[in-house]
């Protein structure tokens, strides 16, 4: 009987024991690693890409004016030449029999030769003839692209039409991650029957050396706002319907609040959020932010 009432006392004091303990631990409630940034004032612009193919407009064909053996090329093909700069030395069959005759008259040493020379400037963009070639009258020698009508073709879908505006300014981005200034000017009063798109030309303002058929991507600006309230795109969270918006927003160094939002327009990296109104300082997770509850206890990050 003793030792039964001994071992109730025991338990019961183990009991108490435990619950005191489990009394005095703290309860540790995780909390999410996060980012957070600050709103920013600024304009946003949208923008469409299109791809477009430099072509030269004028083109030069430079032929032979008479009959004879190319005695000399001073040019070759993608070189830069300019108004008057001679490009080929041709020499007549009479001239060419005479050189073979080691006549030693130096009354002969002009006569047959003839100096073709550019009639524009621009660039050697084709070599037919060359050196030592026997050519007649009238026979293609190179071509020269004139310079100064470089312009990029666009082919811009029927549904962007009425955002393509002659006069417009863009930016060509190429190949080699470098972007030109152009200008949108006129267009062709056809419509492609096959692709559905209107063809417009844009004259790059630069005098760059630009190749013939080069691809590049055009960014054309369809719209831009006035000065708003500005996130990054990673801020802003959406239901899977993309009808809600909303962000979380610090109320102290260790809390999030869920805030609906009202968007406007927004690019690949920024946002504007028209509703509500924020302060410069309020804070707005930036990454950690998916999944959260509409309370939840973070762990932000220093920057």
């Amino acid at each position: 009987m003793k030792k039964s009432l001994v071992s109730s006392i025991l338990g019961i004091l183990l009991l108490v024991g435990c619950a005191k303990k489990q009394e005095n631990e703290t309860v540790s409630v995780p909390k999410a690693q996060v980012e957070a940034v600050t709103f920013k004032s600024g304009k946003i612009s949208d923008e469409i890409r299109l791809q477009a193919q430099s072509v030269y407009t004028i083109k030069n064909v430079v032929s032979a004016p008479i009959s004879g053996y190319i005695q000399k090329s001073f040019v070759t093909l993608g070189e830069k030449v300019q108004l008057g700069q001679t490009l080929f030395l041709l020499a007549t069959k009479e001239r060419k029999a005479a050189e073979q005759m080691n006549l030693k008259d130096t009354t002969y040493n002009n006569i047959g030769k003839i100096k073709i020379k550019a009639n524009y400037s621009g660039i050697v963009s084709s070599m037919v003839s060359q050196s030592g070639d026997y050519v007649t009258e009238g026979t293609q020698l190179c071509q020269i692209s004139n310079g100064s009508s470089l312009v990029f073709t666009l082919q811009v879908p029927a549904e962007y039409s009425n955002l393509i505006k002659a006069g417009a300014v863009c930016k060509i981005d190429m190949p080699d991650g470098s972007n030109i200034v152009g200008t949108i000017k006129n267009e062709l009063d056809q419509m492609n029957l096959n692709g559905q798109t209107r063809q417009y030309f844009i004259k790059p303002l630069s005098n760059a050396f630009i190749p013939e058929n080069l691809l590049a991507s055009v960014r054309i600006i369809t719209k831009t706002t006035n000065s708003r309230q500005i996130l990054p795109v990673a801020c802003v969270l959406a239901d899977e319907m993309m009808q809600n918006f909303w962000v979380m927003k610090l109320i102290n160094d260790s809390t999030a609040v869920k805030v609906m939002v009202k968007t406007g327009l927004k690019n690949k990296n920024e946002v504007i959020i028209f509703e509500p109104s924020f302060k410069s300082t309020d804070r707005i997770l930036s990454s950690g932010n998916y999944g959260l509850a509409d309370t939840a206890f973070v762990n932000v990050a220093k920057r």
